[in-house]
């Protein structure tokens, strides 16, 4: 898949045909990383929609498809929530990628509304904008988030 570096946060808006513009730098890199179709899914902690290159789709298929359990029913409500709305997008001529009404139902994206790109590393986030700040408000990293993360070797 090559080196995928999606930071930054970027506004762009919906138009009247639910498409919305990849941002320029996450487009130039998925360019460089001659990725033309991305996954739209429902994002797994909350209501917004996560937006994952189609090789970062298909490598969480194949792990959650080797760990799966089907007659656990968690199991299945995870895959059902990540793969019931989720949809295949091209970009097209002008790097946009259409949106479904299901996902900006889930997310409270408004139709010729505003949404924020976040990047994630290796896949995105989009936001209705009043939802990501209700979203940070709500959820501060405490002290035993920190703690938790100690224990991980991260940094």
């Amino acid at each position: 898949m090559g080196y995928l570096d999606f930071t930054g946060k970027y506004t762009h808006s919906v138009d009247a045909k639910n498409r919305v513009n990849i941002p320029a730098r996450f487009r130039k890199i998925l360019t460089e990383a001659n990725i033309g179709e991305v996954v739209i899914s429902k994002g797994i902690d909350s209501g917004h929609i996560d937006v994952y290159p189609l090789p970062k789709w298909l490598a969480i298929r194949d792990k959650i498809t080797a760990s799966m359990q089907l007659v656990n029913r968690t199991h299945r409500n995870f895959l059902r929530q990540i793969t019931q709305n989720a949809a295949y997008c091209t970009l097209d001529s002008q790097g946009r990628i259409m949106l479904t009404p299901a996902l900006m139902e889930i997310a409270g994206i408004k139709k010729s509304g505003n949404v924020e790109f976040i990047g994630m590393l290796d896949f995105m986030e989009i936001w209705d904008p009043d939802e990501l700040k209700k979203h940070e408000k709500n959820t501060p990293l405490t002290e035993s988030d920190f703690e938790k993360l100690e224990q991980l070797p991260l940094i």
